[in-house]
């Protein structure tokens, strides 16, 4: 019997052993016999395989980041009789690591993996000990509680970081034990358990908050570690956009095979040879079988190689193009704010134009809308988008009008990296790729290019296209509004517009009427713009209009339809501090002289004609003419039938 067990026996036989024990260790000693604890235990409790097996799950992330680095500590060992041994956070065994020597030392005191060394099982101990009181501590021989352990000398050291998300909270991930024969015991060993503690709690404090802060990325994200041992990959990490992305139910896959996520070789060839190579990528667009299911996804790498510190892998970002767009759509702000909530009318061609709308809007077939310039074709198009089953989908405008000839084809379709001259490295993703599941809105599809017109049909018709200077076809699927202010019809006569495009996109037709033709709703239009623009510029005072103010606005003809209405308005509210707006305001604006209008004006229809007589041009007239004539007052002298002269001295001297 050494001495160790020698003074054992007599610490638990003598009725004074609290006193002879070091003063730290009484009150769980005490603790000990209180419940009971039998000091003669001399053999670990051991959990079944089954047992083991969820413990070893649920210890997963400490083991990962702990196992490189004792497996790196132990070539290092050059004591036969010293070793380490991991533990969980209820003091469970998890693995031991050192030689043979050490590991059959082991084996003789009972001292495997799957045993408990909670202080219920094996009495007061250096593990149960550090853990409870989140110390770095040891405990030799004799000072242990039971016989089990009064051979060893074991240094703890525990995993602990502080809750960042409280103040008053620790996270304990387990410990570190180093261990040796009671009899080889040295203070110095407990600085070795502190070291290898801290590092690992390090690291995993580093790869928790990485972990938070990819776990809200919109691009999905899974972080393929490779055991450089073996040369399987496994996932580090992951968050939870890539279940989204790749469709699948969320799953913790910490530290699972990366063969549980992607399917395994021969599928995936193209994925995993990148893993294998450590491949770096950018927006490689490359398909993937994910359980059984085939598609394409956007993948770009990050590799990663630390061989003085033995890891490797490759950080994989993943999104689709379905999501790209729908992000991209976002940022660029093409996004549809308007619903039919926002638009206002009660005229009786406008509502029933709003009822087709709403009617369009429950259809997926492509749309037509035709209008005059400033009708609001594009508020229209904005509501039925919100109003579809797309309304959560891109919602992407392109003005035909707005591109050069030469580029228009690049903008709806996109290029690849080197397609032409000047083209964007990495290429381009074009406009109809961005609205894929969403709405594409074709504003002035009038001015679109003859041989794009072409294009266009054969996208829209076969639901694919191929990007310029690619060969691989990319599939979508895309509601079209198209918008004009042109005579289609008349273009398709003058072989400037294909009949079988205009047949395709008009599958459903909507006509806006012209605010001329929408009676009182010229009013209720202007009394919001005076409301919103007020609002916006926070004048103090809400101005309102004169009944004469009225009927004047009823009367003009609005050739720039609501686009015109909202501009005077704007206008008259920046620049007057007035109460109420009165034809004199309005005739301002246009540059009109601001004699008060005849009462016995005849109707804007009756008036400004070639045919009046140069003493019979009234005001009113002189007024219709310059609005007809864009305010160009040469055009509107000659409609007048008056000179340029005559006209600027009747602005002078009319009133």
């Amino acid at each position: 019997m050494t001495a160790e067990q020698t003074r054992w026996e007599h610490l638990h036989q003598s009725s004074n052993f609290l006193k002879e024990l070091p003063e730290p260790l009484r009150p769980y000693w005490n603790r000990c016999r209180r419940n009971h604890i039998d000091p003669e235990t001399d053999t670990f409790r051991q959990f079944t395989a089954a047992e083991f097996k969820k413990i070893k799950a649920s210890s997963i992330k400490i083991y990962a980041y702990s196992n490189r680095l004792l497996m790196q500590m132990q070539e290092f060992i050059r004591k036969p009789d010293l070793g380490f041994a991991l533990f969980d956070n209820r003091c469970r065994l998890l693995k031991l690591y050192g030689n043979e020597t050490f590991l059959q030392w082991c084996a003789s005191h009972n001292i495997t993996a799957r045993t408990d060394w909670s202080e219920n099982s094996v009495g007061v101990n250096a593990v149960s000990l550090g853990l409870e009181t989140k110390r770095t501590l040891c405990m030799e021989g004799s000072e242990h509680f039971c016989r089990a352990l009064v051979d060893l000398a074991v240094y703890f050291s525990p995993f602990i970081n502080d809750d960042d998300k409280s103040t008053h909270n620790t996270i304990e991930f387990g410990g570190i034990a180093l261990i040796v024969p009671e009899e080889k015991r040295s203070p110095d060993h407990l600085m070795t358990a502190a070291a290898m503690a801290n590092d690992v709690a390090l690291h995993l404090y580093m790869a928790t908050s990485l972990y938070e802060l990819s776990y809200t990325e919109q691009t999905g994200l899974v972080s393929i570690d490779i055991n450089v041992i073996t040369g399987k990959p496994h996932i580090l990490y992951h968050n939870s956009m890539i279940f989204k992305v790749l469709g699948i139910p969320y799953s913790n896959l910490y530290f699972k095979k990366a063969i549980e996520l992607f399917d395994p070789p021969p599928k995936n060839r193209a994925f995993w040879g990148i893993i294998e190579n450590s491949k770096a990528v950018r927006n490689e667009t490359i398909p993937l079988c994910i359980r059984g299911a085939e598609k394409n996804y956007i993948v770009s790498t990050d590799p990663y190689n630390q061989t003085y510190l033995g890891f490797r892998g490759v950080r994989v970002f993943i999104t689709s193009p379905t999501q790209v767009s729908y992000n991209v759509a976002r940022r660029i702000g093409n996004n549809a704010i308007i619903t039919f909530n926002d638009i206002i009318g009660h005229d009786r061609k406008f509502a029933k134009a709003i009822a087709n709308a709403k009617a369009i809007a429950k259809s997926d077939s492509n749309v037509l809308i035709l209008g005059e310039s400033g009708t609001g074709k594009d508020i229209f198009a904005q509501a039925i988008h919100n109003a579809s089953e797309r309304s959560n989908r891109p919602f992407i405008v392109v003005n035909c009008a707005a591109f050069p000839r030469d580029l228009i084809a690049s903008e709806l379709f996109g290029y690849e990296e080197g397609a032409f001259t000047g083209a964007r490295k990495n290429g381009n993703i074009g406009k109809f790729e961005l609205a894929n599941t969403g709405t594409i809105f074709l504003d002035e599809i009038g001015d679109m290019p003859l041989d794009l017109q072409a294009t266009l049909l054969r996208v829209i018709e076969q639901k694919s296209f191929m990007r310029l200077g690619s060969n691989r076809v990319t599939k979508i699927d895309v509601k079209i509004i198209a918008a004009t202010n042109a005579n289609l019809q008349q273009l398709i006569e003058q072989k400037r517009f294909r009949a079988d495009l205009y047949y395709r996109l008009s599958t459903l037709h909507l006509h806006l009427p012209p605010l001329r033709e929408r009676g009182n709703d010229i009013i209720l239009l202007a009394e919001h713009f005076i409301d919103s623009v007020s609002r916006r510029i926070k004048k103090p005072n809400i101005m309102t209009l004169s009944n004469e103010a009225k009927d004047l606005l009823l009367r003009l003809p609005w050739k720039g339809n609501v686009r015109e209405l909202q501009n005077l308005i704007e206008g008259i509210v920046q620049l007057n501090a007035i109460d109420v707006i009165e034809p004199k305001h309005i005739l301002d604006y246009f540059g009109v002289d601001d004699a008060p209008a005849r009462a016995d004006a005849e109707p804007a229809e009756a008036r400004g004609g070639p045919e009046k007589s140069r003493a019979g041009v009234t005001r009113e007239a002189i007024h219709q003419a310059l609005v007809e004539n864009q305010y160009n007052k040469t055009n509107a002298a000659k409609s007048l039938g008056i000179s340029r002269r005559t006209l600027y001295r009747k602005l002078r001297d009319t009133g």
